[in-house]
């Protein structure tokens, strides 16, 4: 179903959406000056719970897609491509949440 590497970059962005999760999770609960950078999810900062609900459902919808998405190419394409699909897709899912995060955590040190 999934390849070695791909297992690996899957496992690495779930992990990384888990910690973004529980970092807006705990600023919303326990930091008054917490802000949401997304502007979609920022409207719910007002309801603690309902924020965490949302980003919780977004995030696994998300993996879900990725997931869906990656069966979908494996399914369609040779497996020995370097630029398959399922490859491309979770080495970019991966990098992108680990930059996100990167800049996330330099942001606040530097910045805050």
């Amino acid at each position: 179903m999934f390849t070695s590497r791909q297992k690996y970059l899957l496992a690495t962005f779930i992990l990384l959406m888990a910690v973004d999760f529980a970092i807006s999770s705990y600023g919303v609960l326990f930091l008054p000056g917490f802000t949401e950078a997304n502007a979609l999810f920022a409207r719910f900062m007002a309801y603690p719970l309902t924020f965490i609900a949302v980003i919780g459902i977004t995030k696994v919808l998300v993996i879900t897609g990725i997931i869906a998405a990656t069966i979908w190419f494996n399914r369609r394409e040779r497996e020995d491509n370097f630029w398959q699909g399922g490859n491309l897709l979770c080495s970019t899912a991966a990098v992108g949440m680990g930059m996100m995060m990167l800049v996330l955590v330099l942001g606040n040190l530097f910045f805050f």
